[in-house]
């Protein structure tokens, strides 16, 4: 299973995300497979919550099918969605009294 962002690298700042995001769904998908292997399932979440933590979110929703695809869909599995990133915006100064 392959879990590689589909990004188009125009330049240096998208090419590292992007070389970040690769490396990354590599380890998280070496670790999911091994922890379903010995049958850690809750060291299976907490790959697929980093995923989506950490990763992106088609890279979170690639790792649980990939869990639900390995161990059947009879297992209930349980992520947490971790809140989309928005920069803090700093209030004008014309708006400050």
């Amino acid at each position: 299973m392959s879990v590689l962002p589909t990004v188009t690298t125009r330049n240096l700042r998208d090419r590292g995300a992007a070389n970040f995001h690769a490396a990354l769904a590599r380890v998280l998908t070496t670790a999911l497979d091994a922890a379903l292997e010995a049958g850690d399932h809750p060291k299976a979440i907490s790959v697929i919550n980093r995923a989506f933590a950490e990763g992106t979110t088609q890279m979170g929703c690639e790792l649980l099918c990939h869990a639900s695809e390995k161990v059947g869909a009879a297992r209930t599995w349980t992520v947490q969605l971790s809140p989309l990133n928005h920069p803090r915006q700093r209030p004008l100064t014309a708006d400050v009294p």
